[in-house]
């Protein structure tokens, strides 16, 4: 397991490609992170791509200009490694068999995997005629399929509160690992999240420990910033991080801050269908 020393400093070496992916986030550093630091880039960068999902624009003194998004006209094929399989009750399993677990999505929410046919299929939905859910396709498709393993979409229109788009992603490190036997490694990195993304404020840092006796972290916090009306809002996110085999997985749930009671019941359910492979 790595040493949580030089694991928690990873914030601090933030790359210009991330300051990409949220408006107005500041890099210190363009040295790229060593091994020991890469848990806290994954956990930065899992909060910027879900923040982009939402389309919440972060205040800047000068706010950078947004790139017109451009969408491949023919689907690359990824070899990330996972399947996607609609079941019989409308909802998806994932299953990654790279890193080796699985995950299912209830029905009314869109699971899409980067560049692969369903992501390319997604646009041709009669509800992706909302602009709000295409920008947040579009903002996905240049990550990197063997870091960011899946986007969840709640295509509800209904659930779109203050153009914020609620979504859950999927993010895998495969070089590090996180201890939970006390809270002090998890602690340090919430503290580190607030000079990586503006506007956020950690609410809350827990080690949950589940029926099965199997460990994890969770970091709630808000962000606040403006949606794309230029209207104040908060999001709610609420991080998770699990220890696998084969490395390390964040999922993060992000939704309007005052719309948890209708979404977050529906994000722990998924939680509770997370079946991590242990042999």
């Amino acid at each position: 397991m790595k040493k949580q020393r030089g694991l928690f400093a990873a914030l601090t070496l933030l790359t210009a490609a991330l300051a990409c992916v949220i408006p107005g986030t500041q890099t210190a550093s363009t040295i790229p992170p060593t091994p020991d630091t890469r848990l806290g880039t994954m956990v930065a960068e899992t909060v910027s791509a879900a923040v982009e999902l939402t389309a919440l624009a972060v205040p800047t003194e000068t706010p950078p200009p947004t790139p017109e998004p451009t969408i491949t006209p023919t689907p690359e094929v990824s070899g990330a490694g996972s399947a996607i399989t609609a079941q019989d009750d409308g909802s998806t399993l994932f299953v990654d068999e790279r890193a080796g677990y699985q995950f299912k999505v209830p029905a009314g929410w869109l699971a899409v995997r980067i560049n692969e046919q369903e992501y390319f299929d997604a646009f041709q939905l009669a509800v992706l005629a909302n602009e709000r859910l295409q920008a947040s396709l579009q903002s996905i498709q240049n990550q990197d399929p063997n870091t960011f393993r899946l986007f969840v979409l709640d295509i509800d229109e209904e659930h779109i509160q203050n153009d914020i788009v609620t979504n859950v992603n999927l993010i895998w490190d495969p070089q590090t690992t996180i201890s939970f036997d006390s809270e002090e490694g998890l602690q340090s990195l919430a503290d580190e999240l607030p000079a990586a993304v503006n506007g956020l404020t950690v609410s809350s840092v827990n080690i949950i420990i589940p029926l099965n006796g199997v460990p994890y972290g969770e970091i709630q916090s808000e962000i606040s910033g403006l949606n794309t009306a230029g209207a104040p809002v908060t999001l709610y996110q609420k991080m998770t991080i699990f220890n696998l085999k084969t490395g390390t997985l964040i999922i993060t749930f992000t939704t309007e801050g005052g719309f948890t009671a209708t979404t977050l019941p529906l994000f722990d359910g998924m939680l509770e269908s997370l079946l991590i492979v242990t042999e």
